[in-house]
């Protein structure tokens, strides 16, 4: 089978599969494509699902497959919203979503001085993660750039991580440590 590292990562609200009258439901996480073909087809048998070269999917299945649904994971794995007949190959119209997160943003609200697509922005620092999801992420900055302190005192500090859209992450209750380092100028 031709692979490719996918990892789409499956949220509430966009995790399941409709194939007949009971939808197949994804648990949240991130899963390869092999992953998420093994769990579907205990429910569904003949159903196939797999990478291609192309960065896309496929999919073959004995029944009908709804993708029209606000929550399917049609868009997970390239599908636009529409009803796929049975017994044929189809192959989805976009490459897999195989990373919902491009960039981990630290932001500090008392910082000025970065800017992020010549927009203003409160971001100290800015990284893509290294490991894989599930796994602890240790991120240590290997050039520390000292950014101006915006207020004459500090009343409230609010540290925040977010994705490349601004969108807050979902740590699932793990302890999250961020050490500010401050430079007398």
């Amino acid at each position: 089978m031709q692979t490719f590292n996918a990892i789409p990562h499956i949220d509430e609200g966009r995790n399941k599969l409709y194939i007949g009258e009971e939808p197949i439901v994804f648990p949240t996480g991130s899963y390869e494509i092999e992953d998420i073909h093994h769990y579907a087809e205990k429910k569904v048998k003949g159903l196939i699902i797999k990478p291609n070269n192309t960065l896309r999917s496929e999919l073959k299945c004995p029944k009908p497959i709804d993708f029209r649904p606000s929550d399917s994971i049609g868009p997970l794995l390239g599908f636009t919203p529409r009803l796929l007949p049975p017994n044929m190959l189809h192959e989805s119209d976009l490459p897999v979503a195989i990373l919902k997160i491009n960039a981990l943003r630290v932001e500090c609200n008392i910082t000025g001085g970065a800017f992020i697509n010549e927009r203003r922005a409160h971001t100290i620092h800015n990284f893509f993660p290294s490991v894989s999801p599930g796994y602890k992420i240790l991120k240590v900055p290997p050039n520390p750039i000292y950014l101006p302190v915006t207020v004459t005192s500090i009343h409230h500090l609010q540290l925040r991580i977010v994705d490349q859209e601004g969108h807050l992450i979902n740590f699932r209750g793990e302890e999250i440590t961020v050490r500010l380092h401050t430079k007398s100028i």
